[in-house]
This record gives structure tokens, C-alpha cells and sequence, in this order.
């Protein structure tokens, strides 16, 4: 009950684009948000950019967990979609992760950023 609280609570935050520090964009809020597509990314980019978003532009805790919701492979030309929500998740990360459920914490999520930073950050 307590996790629906939180979700229902960020769900009411205004979906507006959100730049995260490694130069990416996320668009949308706590029920589904994308990171937006960049050429030659990596799953841990998006993973990066997604853990950032829900932290700072969700104040979120860092123990939320984030799930992918985009089916694999992604589209050409498409960003990677989210959600604090199970509901609608793939089942996998694309990360190579033990066991793959799908679902990072937004700390974890975040800290694939340290090997994805510019280096004006």
C-alpha cells in the first residue's frame, strides 16, 4: 500500500522534459517516462539517465525500483521507456545482471552514470 502511495504521489508530477547530467532527456513521469533516444547508446545510458530522473526530478528515494516497460530490441530511432509501476514491465533489464527481473533500484540505475559521464560534468 505504502509503494502505491508513493507512486500515485510522483504520478501527480507535471510531465516536462528533464535534462540529466550525462546529456540526456527524459520525458514523462512516474507512471511512464522515456529516456529519449541518443545514437550509439547503451542500455547502461539509458538505465543512468533513468536512475537520475526518478532521484532528482522525482525525489524519489533511492530504493525505488524502476522497471523497463520498451520491448528488445528497441527501434531504430527509439528512446527507452520506464515506469515506477510492474505493471506493463518486459521482464528484463538489458543489463547484465544476476538474475535479470526486469527491475533496477534508481541507486543502481544511477550508478552505471560514472562510467557514462561527460567530461565537463
Amino acid at each position: 500500500m505504502k509503494r502505491l502511495a508513493i507512486i500515485l504521489a510522483l504520478a501527480a508530477v507535471p510531465a516536462n522534459a528533464y535534462s540529466v547530467r550525462s546529456g540526456y532527456d527524459v520525458n514523462g513521469d512516474a507512471s511512464s517516462f522515456t529516456v529519449e533516444y541518443k545514437p550509439g547508446s547503451a542500455a547502461r545510458e539509458y538505465w543512468c539517465a533513468a536512475g537520475e530522473f526518478v532521484q532528482r526530478a522525482l525525489s524519489a528515494p533511492p530504493s525505488t525500483r524502476i522497471y523497463r516497460v520498451s520491448p528488445r530490441p528497441l527501434a531504430r530511432g527509439e528512446g527507452m521507456t520506464f515506469s515506477l509501476s510492474p505493471e506493463n514491465a518486459v521482464g528484463y533489464s538489458g543489463m547484465a545482471v544476476f538474475p535479470d527481473s526486469g527491475d533496477l533500484s534508481a541507486a543502481f540505475a544511477e550508478s552505471f552514470c560514472e562510467k557514462t559521464m561527460r567530461p565537463d560534468w
